[in-house]
C-alpha cells in the first residue's frame, strides 16, 4: 500500500513538472508589462483586445514613454466614448500589428512591405539602425528588445506610427 501511494505521488509530480507552462497570448503580455500600460488602455477603451489575442500577429508596440511624448497626446483615444474618435483610434491600433511573426533579427538589412490589421500596407525599413516601422516622417523606431507571446512577437517602438496613403487624383471629367 506504501508503494502505491508513493508511485501515485511520483506520478502526479511528474505529471506536473512534465505539463507545458501557460504561454500568455500578445494582449495578456502586453497587460503584464508596466511598459505598455497606456496601449493596454487604449486596446481596452477601443474594443480591440481580441484582435491582441488571436491570430498570428506582430505587433509594434509604442511604450508609455512613446505615447506620452506623442504630440497632442493621446487622451482621446483612452476613454472610447467619442464613435469618431474611436473610430481613428482603432485604426491606429491596427495599423501597429502585421500578420506573421516578424522579429528584429528576421528584418534586419531588408526593407520589407506587410500587410497591417487596417488592411493597408506598411514598409518596415531593415536597412536603418534602429529598425523603422511606417513612414519616413510620421512612423516610429524600434526601441527595446522583442517579446515572445503564444500567438506572436511585440517589438516596442518609441512612437505612435500613422498610416501615410498616396494622395491620387481622379482622372478629370470629360
Amino acid at each position: 500500500m506504501k508503494r502505491t501511494g508513493i508511485f501515485i505521488a511520483a506520478l502526479a509530480i511528474s505529471a506536473v513538472v512534465s505539463a507545458p507552462a501557460f504561454a500568455a497570448n500578445v494582449y495578456e503580455t502586453l497587460k503584464a508589462n508596466p511598459q505598455f500600460s497606456m496601449l493596454v488602455k487604449m486596446i481596452e477603451a477601443n474594443d480591440l483586445k481580441f484582435r491582441y489575442s488571436t491570430g498570428d500577429i506582430t505587433v509594434f508596440a509604442p511604450t508609455d514613454e512613446a505615447l506620452a511624448n506623442q504630440p497632442g497626446g493621446v487622451d482621446d483615444m483612452l476613454s472610447g466614448e467619442n464613435p469618431s474618435v474611436k473610430e481613428n483610434a482603432r485604426a491606429l491600433l491596427l495599423y501597429q500589428i502585421v500578420s506573421g511573426r516578424h522579429t528584429p533579427a528576421s528584418l534586419e538589412g531588408k526593407v520589407t512591405e506587410a500587410t497591417t490589421l487596417q488592411r493597408g500596407k506598411v514598409v518596415i525599413d531593415g536597412t536603418k539602425s534602429p529598425i523603422r516601422y511606417g513612414h519616413s516622417e510620421f512612423g516610429a523606431n524600434v526601441a527595446g528588445d522583442a517579446i515572445t507571446a503564444s500567438n506572436g512577437i511585440i517589438i516596442p517602438i518609441d512612437a505612435l506610427p500613422i498610416p501615410v496613403f498616396e494622395e491620387t487624383t481622379p482622372p478629370p471629367a470629360q
